[in-house]
């Protein structure tokens, strides 16, 4: 009889084990697919927020390109060139707001990223140099908003 109670104890002992090894594992995977899930999210809103940023930057320089080709000559082909660059870049910053607004889920970023790009597209509008330099600087410090909030995001 006490073999016996041995033997159902050293079962008993090898089943617990085995179920709560299994249990640990279980919950040990879970956690690694979480960690790594959050990090594949972080590594693509880092890529959408900072391919945002850099082609608004762009898209600020085009535009300011095409304020000052226009000033020059509004009929010359350096005008037509500089305005055909700036649409290009519209487009692809329009595409990567596109991006950010896929990414991050946050209405407050959402709306930096369209002031952002709202900013940038009105600088071709300016009326005169201090206009358009109002209007630049005005873009940047949009993009530096959105950056700044982006951040947090990425952290």
């Amino acid at each position: 009889m006490d073999s016996i109670i041995a033997s159902l104890a050293a079962i008993t002992g090898v089943v617990l084990g085995s179920v709560l090894t299994y249990l640990f594992q279980a919950r040990n995977t879970r956690q690694v697919q979480l960690f790594t899930r959050d990090q594949q999210v972080r590594q693509e809103r880092l890529a959408a927020y900072s391919e945002f940023a850099g082609i608004v930057t762009e898209f600020r320089r085009s535009e300011n390109d095409r304020w000052h080709r226009e000033q020059e000559d509004p009929q010359g082909q350096l005008f037509v060139t500089a305005r055909d660059e700036s649409y290009q870049l519209r487009a692809k910053a329009t595409a990567a707001m596109c991006r950010v607004q896929l990414a991050s889920g946050d209405t407050t970023l959402n709306q930096l990223a369209e002031r952002a790009l709202n900013a940038t597209t009105e600088i071709h509008q300016a009326t005169d140099e201090e206009d358009r330099a109002r209007r630049g600087n005005k873009a940047r410090l949009a993009v530096q908003d959105f950056l700044l909030a982006a951040s947090s995001h990425v952290q």
